[in-house]
């Protein structure tokens, strides 16, 4: 009956909702638990905001105090790519350095395997600039883009880029947290703040792991990682599946478009400086 449902208030994304009973339950619009406290007789129900989780102990990672180190990177590795919304449902919105540090380790130590089993590949571009430098019909704006790429290509540059790689995980991390963020803004898909955000882009970085793999290891990386942040915003946000895959992919296409673009201009720029065109 109407007269014996109550109010209460989930935690972890300040909804409210009806409910018959009192006690441990699940949120109906977010899916986290909660415990709804008793109602005294004749009072009026009261939302329970101040009432924790009945489960809030974080994600395998974020326990990797109690759990260990390579034990707590393994089961979030493990969720993040088969279970991502179990681990997403897990994840708290209090533990940002933590989630921080599991997306730049992993994209950092398996980046840096990648650049050494890339070495060979490096070698056999280098041989084929060289090849394109020998040759005196190219024209003068493309033989500099060889050298600077040739120039990048030797060993001080590869140490310079393994050190730097922490610092610049971190802050294309945080970037594209940032990116994201924005456009959930604009689209209204912002429920619970930038933390929700955040925990939601970090642990999307799981599948960096195949940058160990040169060549195909990225791509396949990139396009699971989309995958995972849509369906991290949609547990993190309570987003509906058309709200998170827009936040998540808006940055990206009006990316590729600035790329075309550029791509264009560029290549207009490079047939007016062949010589004997047009």
């Amino acid at each position: 009956m109407l007269e014996d449902l109550m109010l209460a208030r989930c935690p972890s994304c300040r909804n409210t909702f009806s409910t018959d009973r009192a006690g441990r339950q699940d949120c109906p619009i977010c899916g986290k638990p909660l415990v709804v406290p008793e109602q005294g007789a004749g009072s009026a129900a009261s939302p329970s905001s101040e009432t924790p989780p009945a489960e809030s102990s974080g994600t395998p990672w974020e326990r990797r105090a109690e759990l260990g180190l390579v034990a707590g990177w393994a089961q979030t590795m493990q969720q993040a790519l088969f279970e991502p919304a179990r681990l997403f449902a897990a994840a708290r919105l209090d533990r940002g350095n933590a989630q921080l540090g599991f997306a730049v380790l992993t994209a950092t130590v398996f980046g840096a395997i990648g650049q050494f089993f890339g070495l060979a590949v490096r070698g056999q571009t280098q041989a084929m600039v060289d090849r394109m430098l020998s040759q005196s019909e190219i024209p003068e704006s493309m033989r500099q883009m060889l050298r600077a790429t040739r120039a990048m290509s030797t060993p001080g540059w590869f140490v310079a880029g393994i050190v730097l790689l922490p610092v610049l995980n971190a802050i294309f991390i945080y970037l594209n947290a940032a990116i994201t963020h924005a456009f959930a803004l604009i689209l209204g898909q912002s429920k619970r703040g930038f933390p929700a955000t955040f925990a939601a882009c970090t642990y999307s970085w799981a599948p960096t792991v195949l940058l160990a793999v040169p060549g195909c290891g990225l791509p396949v990386a990139v396009i699971w990682l989309l995958v995972l942040t849509g369906i991290g915003l949609k547990a993190t946000h309570g987003l509906k599946p058309g709200g998170a895959a827009a936040a998540v992919l808006g940055p990206y296409l009006l990316l590729c478009c600035a790329v075309c673009a550029l791509g264009v201009v560029m290549g207009m720029a490079m047939r007016n400086a062949m010589p004997g065109q047009p």
